[in-house]
C-alpha cells in the first residue's frame, strides 16, 4: 500500500539536489584550506564525511554542517528584516558579520587569544600548526596526515617511523581546532545576544575546560575500543 509518506520520500528522491552558492563556496574554500596544508585534493563526499569524525563532538558536527550551509542567522540574514538590520554588522569591527569574521578575523579578544592558545598547545616541534582559516575549520576533520617539520641532525629512521604514527597527534589537531572554533561561536552568541562579555581569565578557563574535557572523554573512549579489541582477540583465540 502506497503511503503519503512514502509517495512524497520518492518525490524527493527523483528531484536532483539543490545546491546552495554559499555551499559550493564554503566546499571550495575547505578544499583549498586542505590542499595548502596536505598537498592532497579532497572530494567532496570526503569533506562532508570529515564533519562526522569520531573525534568531533556531534553537537559541534551539527555546528559544522550549518556553517558548511551558512544557515546561522548572522550578516546578511537581517538585510531585509525591518528594524533588524543593525544586527548583521559585528558592532566593534564595523563590519558585516559572516561566519568567517566571527571566528577568525573579529577584532574582540576571544578570538586573539583562543587561537593563539591552540597554537601553544600544539607539539609545534614535530607537526606544523595548520593555517586557521574558515575552511580549515570545516575541514580539518578530513586530514589524516599532518605536514611533518624537518631537523637537520634528526637520523632519517626516526623521521620515518614519526610519520607512520600521525593517528594521534591528527586527532588532537581535530579536537583542538573545532573546540576552539565552536567555543568562539558561544562566546560571541553570548557576547551579542545575552550582551555577556567575558574577560581574558573566563576566556582562558572556558577554553581550557572545554579541550580538557574532551580529551579526556578521547582517552576514556580509546581505552575502551582497546579493552574491546583486545578481549576479542581472545575470545577468538580460545
Amino acid at each position: 500500500m502506497l503511503t503519503q509518506a512514502t509517495a512524497y520520500k520518492g518525490i524527493k528522491e527523483r528531484k536532483p539536489p539543490i545546491t546552495r552558492e554559499s555551499t559550493k563556496r564554503n566546499i571550495e574554500l575547505t578544499t583549498a584550506a586542505i590542499l595548502n596544508y596536505t598537498g592532497s585534493r579532497e572530494t567532496e563526499a570526503a569533506i562532508w564525511q570529515g564533519l562526522r569524525r569520531a573525534s568531533i563532538r556531534p553537537r559541534i558536527s551539527q555546528f559544522l554542517y550549518k556553517t558548511m550551509h551558512s544557515t546561522q542567522k548572522i550578516g546578511q540574514y537581517w538585510d531585509h528584516i525591518p528594524g533588524y538590520q543593525d544586527r548583521q554588522t559585528c558592532h566593534p569591527c564595523g563590519r558585516t558579520e559572516s561566519m568567517e569574521h566571527i571566528l577568525i578575523t573579529c577584532e574582540e579578544t576571544p578570538t586573539r587569544m583562543i587561537w593563539q592558545m591552540a597554537k601553544e598547545i600544539w607539539p609545534a616541534w614535530t607537526y606544523e600548526w595548520p593555517e586557521i582559516s574558515l575552511g580549515t575549520i570545516l575541514g580539518c576533520g578530513t586530514i589524516t596526515s599532518l605536514r611533518e617539520i624537518a631537523h637537520p641532525n634528526e637520523q632519517q629512521v626516526d623521521q620515518d617511523r614519526r610519520a607512520r604514527n600521525t593517528k594521534g597527534p591528527t586527532r588532537l589537531m581535530q579536537i583542538i581546532i573545532t573546540e576552539s572554533a565552536h567555543l568562539l561561536w558561544v562566546l560571541r552568541c553570548k557576547r551579542v545576544i545575552q550582551e555577556k562579555r567575558h574577560s581574558r581569565r573566563e576566556i582562558e578557563s572556558r577554553w581550557q575546560l572545554a579541550i580538557n574535557a574532551r580529551l579526556m572523554d578521547d582517552k576514556i573512549t580509546a581505552t575502551k575500543i582497546k579493552r574491546d579489541k583486545t578481549f576479542t582477540n581472545l575470545v577468538k583465540a580460545t
